[in-house]
């Protein structure tokens, strides 16, 4: 008789634990489920937030002026390059360039911009941000410590240097 009635409570506990462990199951199942939408609402809103950014940021030209030809130039990712952007987006700004070194055209901005410096080797046709607020338009390679704003697109150092000729110019950049 002890048997029979240990058996029964086992059967009994057996049963009880089965269906607390259903509702577990199914509470945890729908707690997973929960958080799986909101990861994948969250990561759908992360990839279209960045997909707009990349689309910003490849749709970024800036105009540049320079000796009656216009030329345009992709900006780059930095903060400097954005707040050039939005300085541009106001009203055109013209900078007298000087020739220095053989290899660049340097000119004071009106305003300051933020400095992100990083040792680099220059390209022809890179623009850069020296010491805050000079522009720097290169025609030839360089090191030293830029920030970058942008680059040129589809220009040869040969040709930026035919175009810029001898000595100071000026230049028009807009947005």
């Amino acid at each position: 008789m002890k048997k029979l009635v240990s058996l029964i409570v086992l059967c009994s506990c057996a049963v009880l634990y089965s269906a607390c462990g259903n509702t577990v199951s199914n509470t945890s199942l729908k707690q997973t489920e929960t958080v799986q939408q909101k990861q994948t609402t969250k990561s759908a809103e992360e990839t279209s937030a960045a997909d707009k950014s990349i689309s910003e940021a490849t749709n970024t030209k800036l105009k540049i002026y320079i000796n009656g030809t216009e030329l345009t130039a992709t900006l780059a990712d930095s903060t400097a390059a954005k707040e050039l952007a939005e300085k541009l987006k106001a009203e055109p700004v013209t900078v007298k360039l000087n020739e220095y070194g053989g290899f660049e055209k340097v000119g004071k901005l009106p305003w300051s911009l933020t400095q992100t410096d990083e040792s680099t080797v220059t390209e022809a046709g890179d623009i850069m941000l020296y010491q805050g607020n000079q522009i720097t338009i290169f025609y030839n390679s360089n090191s030293w410590s830029y920030t970058k704003l942008g680059s040129i697109d589809k220009i040869t150092g040969e040709e930026l240097a035919k175009l810029f000729g001898e000595g100071n110019i000026t230049v028009t950049l807009s947005y």
